[in-house]
């Protein structure tokens, strides 16, 4: 059908017109202007992006407009919701080549929807004139998919195919070895605690003196390392739109209305050319309010709502284990339904990436509660946010030393997450595991100084079900990776591992052991035995216990007013004497994850979110490369 652009200039059926790619050349026979073809065609040139994901992005036209001028353009019939698919074939492939075929009983042979180099091709051919093959969109083409291939999916993401299963995963538990040596120490311990709680209690602060100390000496020595100074403020890091590639963000959700909103104005917000964005929000099949509140939403062109298919175990790394599998992006990252991450943060991950050898492999992002003042609570999650990830995590990372990833702001490369084999879906920590297995992969972890604002929770209840599960899954991630002790020492290195039993067991066994060491340093120091102990072994016990004391009341204390005062977050140091009752409650949500580890191992303690009221709001910022162009009027007959 001819048609008449809005700059004047005639274009006829079967011409093109002049210097546009062929991807939008034929669009000029659909009614659309050259000048707006033309300045797509410019800048997907300037940012080595494809033309028609240039055009989509830039709502010049949407995706099923462009699929239905596409058959008309090739002589297929267009269906926007395509028939039932064949299961199998090679999930990603398919995807990649837009070309599916479909089970048996439907009208067409074949499904079509074609984009980057298979969608030049296909223009370039020519009509094909055939009604046994149809075109829809790439996004209806994965949703197709995806059911197609529902029960084979399910058991990928959840580590229970052939590769799956060969690999270390918290799915099978404790080894008979483990079970072993767990039995038996607690029965010498049992049995110890009747015969000689005394000396007991003090064999026991010897043998787990050292791992306190590590732990203890972790914190200050970061917390006495010198900050770098950050380059990344200034706008020197910056890199051409045309360098920058593309990137997959990640974010699973699960009965998350009362944000849906908030995370997808901070998403729009991301300083990222709109073509180069593959955000997946990923929703649960059986989460009906979730698929309405989005379906009666506008998502822009680079938005994919994702359905994990139904299947156990019900957890955030099985849903990022689908996003992983169909990723378009080079780099990968994830958000949290409640994050508020900063516009510019994907931009600086890359410029770093583009710069840092290949065995970079992951940045972690800083989290930062933005409801500080809300509660006493909030106040001490974020006082302890602060130490962790703005002192203990770069210090960390400095020392090239491994650190528990937080759950949310990493950022991967795709390739390295495919090659190590993604997420353990049985995990309910899934970050700290997989950070461990980087290191034990050869790849390293670095800070980036990027902040994404997080939502903490209002009630000692929630905090108490979110930090169990955390908990849990450092259990769960110990439990992993001790199964051989002696290959973890060969891979990881002596520190590597050193560092992750002080950060993870040591955080598990203190956070266990607080109160009753708490009791008996108390009693000792009733009865005297503290300060003048009788005998060898309990002179030796009462000077570790007084020493550990000492320097972990400094390292309780000390990295979170540091981390205060380099965030200039001056209202949080008065809650700082707050910290040990904070501990106490760190001490009850771990007897919490031990009762569950035995007994709820897979389930995910979900945290409620929108809750807070006092959550600074999304920034108005857009990416000037955002900017719609108006479609041309003509295209409605289409």
């Amino acid at each position: 059908m001819g048609g008449s652009g809005n700059d004047g200039y005639p274009v006829e059926a079967g011409q093109t017109a002049a210097g546009l790619p062929v991807e939008l050349a034929f669009l000029t026979r659909y009614g659309f202007p050259v000048s707006a073809l033309a300045e797509i065609a410019r800048r997907a040139a300037r940012n080595r992006t494809d033309p028609a994901r240039e055009a989509i992005a830039l709502g010049l036209i949407d995706e099923t407009g462009f699929y239905r001028a596409l058959a008309a353009e090739l002589g297929l019939p267009f269906r926007a919701d395509p028939p039932a698919l064949l299961a199998g074939g090679g999930y990603r492939a398919i995807l990649g080549q837009g070309f599916a075929a479909t089970a048996a009983g439907s009208p067409f042979r074949f499904v079509l929807a074609p984009e980057g180099a298979a969608l030049h091709r296909m223009i370039e051919a020519g009509p094909r004139r055939r009604d046994d093959i149809a075109v829809t969109t790439p996004s209806r083409l994965a949703t197709a998919l995806r059911e197609a291939n529902a029960a084979e999916l399910a058991r990928h993401v959840a580590g229970l195919d052939d590769a799956g299963l060969v690999r270390d995963s918290a799915r099978s538990g404790a080894s008979r070895g483990q079970m072993v040596a767990a039995g038996l120490g607690l029965a010498a311990a049992a049995a110890g605690g009747v015969l000689a709680p005394l000396e007991t209690f003090f064999a026991l602060a010897l043998l787990l003196g050292p791992l306190f100390l590590g732990l203890i000496l972790l914190r200050l020595a970061t917390a006495i390392e010198r900050a770098t100074p950050d380059l990344w403020q200034s706008h020197r890091w910056r890199i051409d739109d045309a360098r920058l590639p593309i990137y997959t963000v990640a974010v699973p959700m699960y009965r998350e209305v009362a944000v849906l909103r908030q995370l997808t104005d901070a998403l729009c917000a991301l300083d990222y050319p709109p073509a180069k964005l593959d955000i997946r929000l990923l929703i649960e099949a059986d989460d009906a309010v979730m698929r309405a509140a989005l379906a009666e939403m506008t998502l822009p062109a680079h938005f994919t709502v994702a359905i994990v298919p139904p299947g156990l175990p019900r957890t955030k790394p099985r849903a990022l284990n689908l996003a992983l599998l169909e990723a378009r992006g080079s780099l990968f990252t994830i958000f949290d339904a409640e994050d508020i991450p900063d516009p510019q943060q994907l931009r600086m991950a890359a410029a770093r990436f583009l710069r840092a050898p290949p065995e970079l492999a992951c940045l972690q992002a800083r989290l930062v509660i933005d409801h500080a003042s809300e509660k006493v609570l909030t106040g001490l999650f974020a006082l302890e946010y602060a130490g962790l990830f703005d002192v203990l995590n770069p210090g960390l990372l400095r020392f090239q030393l491994p650190i528990m990833l937080g759950g949310t702001s990493n950022h991967f490369r795709t390739e390295v997450l495919g090659a190590i084999g993604g997420w353990d879906a049985w995990n309910v920590t899934e970050d700290a595991d997989l950070g461990l297995r980087l290191v034990r992969a050869g790849y390293r972890i670095d800070d980036l100084p990027s902040t994404t604002r997080e939502e903490a929770p209002l009630s000692i209840r929630a905090w108490l079900k979110q930090r169990s599960r955390w908990i849990k899954g450092y259990l769960q991630t110990m439990v992993t990776h001790s199964r051989a002790p002696l290959r973890l020492l060969r891979e990881a290195g002596f520190g590597a591992t050193f560092v992750f039993l002080s950060l993870a067991l040591g955080t598990v066994v203190a956070a266990l052991g607080y109160p009753f060491f708490a009791i008996a340093a108390l009693i000792a120091y009733w009865d005297g035995s503290l300060l003048e102990p009788a005998g060898a072994l309990a002179t030796l016990g009462s000077t570790i216990a007084f020493g550990l004391w000492i320097f972990g009341s400094v390292a309780l204390f000390v990295p979170p007013a540091i981390g205060a005062l380099r965030r200039g977050s001056f209202r949080l140091l008065p809650l700082l004497p707050l910290l040990p009752l904070y501990h106490g409650l760190v001490s009850i949500a771990a007897w919490m994850a031990l009762y569950e580890y035995a007994n709820r191992r897979f389930v995910w303690n979900k945290t409620e979110h929108g809750l807070a009221r006092q959550r600074a709001p999304v920034e108005a910022i857009r990416s000037g490369a955002a900017t719609p162009l108006r479609p041309a009027p003509e295209f409605a007959r289409y």
